[in-house]
């Protein structure tokens, strides 16, 4: 309420009264990138103005292991770390380049929103735009190659959302590989394939989101002795690379590519190469959210993940639709699941579907954190009414 009373217009809300309003994308996109260049000039800032950094702008790669040219000048340094991010995925679908697409950069840029829009991708990026831009008032169809969008997470919180989306009037395609693109007058066509038959999407653009990879490319690794596997760089749990005296951090080493996940690999990396302390990673506690209305949110393992792992498990369950917070704001779609080892107690994963779960899930977050049960969460008191009471609810299940 709060957001469209007193601060629509700042979002790209436009129009005189409630039967009139219309969507500026470019007043909206230009707020966003307005607030991405302040974080950003914050960082420069920072740097510039630290006695103990030299920043140096260009394209660097090594010519040994303690070499390093940048732009034509050589800097030799005894340690190094390497977080050289990650790129957008190569697009493999024959004639996709030709008539061109989006990624999530471009899809970021557009100054208008698109009659119609076909989504390549049901992760996290393919799941957010095309929310997004449907509720822009494109007509989106999202094809997802696995059978299920968002394929590692649990299940029913996968399938719940996929219904969301499509209530939404999203058209979700499961079980689609994209395996032509063509053009048709003004419009793009992505032919693919379900069930061993061809189908023909067509629409005014493409977004192409079918993931990212470690940005490896031209770094000179293999003059470094830095080794690659098939998903990124080859790395200890101390983040040393295979050459004794590198570092990698981040979405160049694979994994799970959140900004998040690499704020926590730098402290670790650079203790470990500056002091030498050997600081080890812990990743089974690093929470993932894909920023959908209502949000997804986990962290650790799932059902079905944790017996794999050779687990007895118990489960509890908790469902928004009894929140009365839930009732009070209108949103209660979605449910809480939490994972324990059955004879230890020990919480090995939670996930949840529902309003403001990218926030909800660092209370199990904290409770996973040294391998804690699920005590923490029934037994402490949960302010009435809060959406957080569903946590205490589910982890009460599990007793």
């Amino acid at each position: 309420m709060h957001l469209v009373h007193d601060r629509a217009h700042e979002f790209g809300v436009r129009g005189i009264d409630k039967e009139a309003l219309w969507f500026d994308l470019a007043a909206a996109m230009a707020r966003n990138d307005k607030i991405v260049q302040g974080i950003i000039d914050g960082i420069y800032d920072w740097v510039n103005k630290s006695d103990q950094i030299t920043f140096i702008r260009g394209r660097a790669e090594f010519t040994s292991p303690v070499d390093i040219r940048v732009d034509g000048r050589s800097i030799t340094a005894a340690k190094t770390i390497i977080a050289a991010g990650s790129r957008t995925a190569d697009a493999p679908i024959p004639g996709l380049k030709e008539i061109g697409y989006l990624t999530n950069y471009e899809a970021l840029m557009l100054q208008k929103v698109p009659s119609s829009l076909t989504v390549i991708g049901g992760g996290y990026i393919g799941v957010e735009f095309a929310q997004m831009y449907a509720r822009f008032c494109a007509r989106v169809t999202l094809l997802s190659r696995s059978p299920r969008i968002m394929k590692q997470e649990e299940p029913e919180l996968s399938h719940r959302l996929t219904e969301i989306l499509r209530v939404e009037g999203i058209d979700v395609r499961l079980g689609a590989t994209a395996v032509h693109a063509e053009k048709a007058g003004n419009e793009k066509v992505i032919m693919a394939e379900i069930d061993g038959q061809e189908h023909r999407y067509q629409a005014e653009e493409i977004l192409f989101a079918a993931g990212r990879v470690p940005r490896v490319d031209g770094l000179g690794l293999e003059q470094a002795g830095v080794e690659v596997g098939p998903g990124g760089i080859r790395y200890d749990d101390t983040l040393r690379t295979t050459a004794g005296n590198i570092w990698s951090l981040g979405d160049v080493n694979g994994g799970a590519m959140f900004t998040h996940r690499a704020t926590y690999d730098g402290p670790i990396a650079a203790l470990n190469a500056v002091k030498g302390l050997g600081r080890t990673v812990d990743y089974r506690v690093v929470p993932r959210a894909v920023f959908t209305q209502p949000a997804l949110a986990s962290v650790g393992l799932t059902e079905q993940e944790a017996i794999a792992a050779g687990h007895e498990v118990k489960t509890g369950v908790a469902y928004f639709e009894h929140s009365g917070r839930a009732k009070a704001i209108g949103e209660t779609e979605g449910m809480l699941k939490l994972v324990a080892d059955a004879e230890t107690g020990v919480l090995l994963g939670g996930h949840i579907l529902g309003p403001h779960a990218d926030d909800l899930i660092h209370q199990v977050v904290t409770a996973m954190y040294n391998n804690g049960t699920a005590e923490s969460l029934y037994q402490t008191i949960h302010i009435h009414p809060t959406l957080s009471e569903m946590i205490k609810d589910a982890a009460k299940g599990l007793k």
